[in-house]
């Protein structure tokens, strides 16, 4: 087999495990919603869901940016350096935890006379010790993607199989918070013994210069996924300040149908990336040609299949979460509009802007859309409460567009 062959070879089977993921991923969240949702009620699910967009900000800060960082180190580098940044990264990841620990800390006295909302909190932190020891980005740098589907599979099946199990009423939320956080720990412990058992890895001594110049050189990709972050999850934060936790159960219940036909944009997002940048550095006007026939194509689909679900939405939240969801149904309306803005601007944004190199050009875009997003939501959720946390994204998605619009318009004129 000569080199090509093998290449192909290669990306054809870690693409097959990768979209294998993906299916477990989509099918899951449709099996345990509509359980999950209606033992512990709204108000239950909204403790667990404000509890988790918490952790989930610290899970940003514990990841940092080594997905990136460190799987281009492990990709470029020979198998003699795997130790010394496999050790590196989980030190700094070790000392990005116990600031997690000390933020944590500070969030449960601010908030200690709420007694579910912190107990879930801590009990939820135990996903942050899985995210510390995770290695995807290991397994990614070395192309072994298989061992990413696997592990994450495997912690996913035993955490949802004694969520079944286990979790039968609305006293059960501190077991529901547990059997959630234990997928990361999992997945994280039978990583590193795949990785140590594969690589031969093993821990060797780094000092302290190594672990800072190793944040250094994550810190770009850490801020722009923290803006990210702040971009997706600022309006559940805002609403759980706002508003009651139950409306808080609701707006993540609704906002996570949503959320699942976005996990079948994210695959022809990957796929279309590569063959797009091709176009675009071969020739930058013909390559934007090529990105809108496809983006009328994709978008046609999408909106077809958003409009069908906001004609049967009153239908679709009925069925997955019961009647004590039914009367915000209507939630799902602007949601839908903002997937079809969001899958605009993504190929605007990531399949122009970032395929044809101009990196800080939408960086500039998408910093001041954090920015527009929390002022936007501020406004809205305060006076809205759940109403204005639904209308916020479509309305921020609408100011990146322009923002997009206006800088692939400028640099078509140069």
């Amino acid at each position: 087999m000569n080199a090509r062959d093998y290449l192909y070879t290669r990306v054809l089977k870690n693409g097959i495990w990768l979209y294998l993921l993906q299916i477990f991923n989509t099918v899951v969240p449709l099996l345990t919603l509509p359980y999950i949702t209606r033992i512990l009620g709204k108000n239950q699910y909204g403790v667990f869901s404000i509890a988790l967009n918490i952790v989930s900000y610290l899970q940003v800060l514990v990841e940092y940016g080594f997905a990136m960082s460190a799987t281009r180190k492990v990709a470029l580098n020979n198998s003699d350096d795997i130790n010394k940044i496999f050790s590196t990264v989980i030190g700094s990841r070790i000392l990005l935890l116990c600031m997690s620990i000390i933020i944590s800390g500070v969030y449960v006295f601010l908030r200690q006379q709420e007694t579910e909302l912190c107990f879930s909190f801590v009990i939820l932190l135990i996903c942050l010790f899985g995210y510390c020891i995770q290695m995807n980005w290991l397994f990614q740098g070395m192309q072994e993607m298989q061992y990413i589907s696997i592990v994450n599979i495997v912690a996913r099946s035993i955490s949802v199989l004694c969520i079944f199990v286990f979790v039968k009423n609305k006293s059960d939320l501190y077991k529901y918070c547990l059997f959630y956080s234990i997928t990361p720990l999992i997945s994280g412990i039978i990583g590193i013994i795949f990785a140590k058992r594969k690589f031969k890895l093993r821990f060797v001594r780094v000092k302290m210069e190594d672990i800072i110049h190793e944040l250094k050189d994550g810190f770009f990709v850490f801020t722009t996924q923290l803006s990210s972050k702040v971009f997706g999850a600022i309006g559940l934060t805002f609403l759980s300040i706002f508003a009651t936790n139950s409306e808080v159960g609701v707006f993540s219940a609704i906002q996570k149908i949503i959320n699942i036909v976005i996990l079948g944009w994210s695959p022809i997002a990957q796929i279309l990336y590569p063959i797009t940048s091709r176009k675009l550095h071969k020739d930058f006007d013909e390559g934007i040609e090529f990105v809108y026939k496809i983006r009328k194509k994709i978008l046609l689909l999408f909106t077809i299949f958003s409009l069908i679900i906001s004609l049967s939405s009153k239908v679709i939240v009925n069925i997955i979460y019961g009647e004590e969801y039914l009367g915000y149904y209507y939630w799902i309306i602007p949601l839908s509009v903002w997937l079809i803005i969001a899958i605009n601007n993504n190929f605007l944004g990531v399949q122009i802007l970032l395929g044809s190199g101009y990196d800080a050009e939408y960086s500039r875009c998408f910093q001041f859309s954090v920015f527009c997003t929390v002022l936007v939501n501020a406004i809205f959720i305060y006076p809205l409460k759940g109403d204005g946390a639904a209308v916020a994204p479509m309305i921020s998605e609408l100011i990146l567009y322009l923002l997009l619009k206006v800088q692939i318009s400028k640099i078509r004129k140069y």
